[in-house]
């Protein structure tokens, strides 16, 4: 951001240095007798006689100058704005994806538990005696009912 301000300050002050040296001189147009125009900041080339006098632009006024530094120091206050501004939302869009990552981390490390739990109760199941067949087949069932919940989203 104050690289921007330097470099705009740098180029107001360019553009002031121009409009005063180039407010010094004046340039001849010369032609030829053969019709080969020539220009010059000093006297014509031998051989070209002088055409016309070309008066360089008087340049921007002083009001002129102030304004143009006005609106430099508006439009840079205007880039700090927005620069804050575009600071802000990149902030709380890297908010967002760090909640929406952890969140997503939360709901894998669940997932990996339920389906543990359905292999345990599988095992369980396969394993287990004829009186308790009942039991662990309804434990079976609700950890493949909670682990149902993973797989949809």
């Amino acid at each position: 951001m104050t690289a921007r301000r330097g470099a705009l300050a740098v180029l107001v002050g360019a553009g002031l240095l121009c409009a005063s040296t180039a407010h010094a001189q004046s340039v001849q147009r010369c032609e030829s007798a053969d019709g080969k125009v020539t220009y010059s900041n000093t006297s014509c080339p031998a051989g070209t006689d002088p055409v016309r006098k070309l008066e360089p632009d008087e340049g921007p006024s002083a009001a002129d100058q102030k304004a143009a530094r006005e609106r430099a120091q508006q439009h840079s206050r205007e880039l700090d704005k927005l620069e804050r501004q575009r600071q802000k939302e990149e902030d709380n869009a890297a908010r967002d994806r760090a909640t929406a990552e952890a969140k997503q981390a939360k709901h894998e490390t669940e997932c990996r538990k339920l389906d543990a739990r359905v292999r345990a109760a599988r095992d369980e199941l396969d394993s287990t005696t004829l009186q308790r067949r009942q039991q662990a087949d309804r434990k079976l069932r609700l950890a493949e009912e909670q682990a149902a919940s993973c797989k949809k989203s």
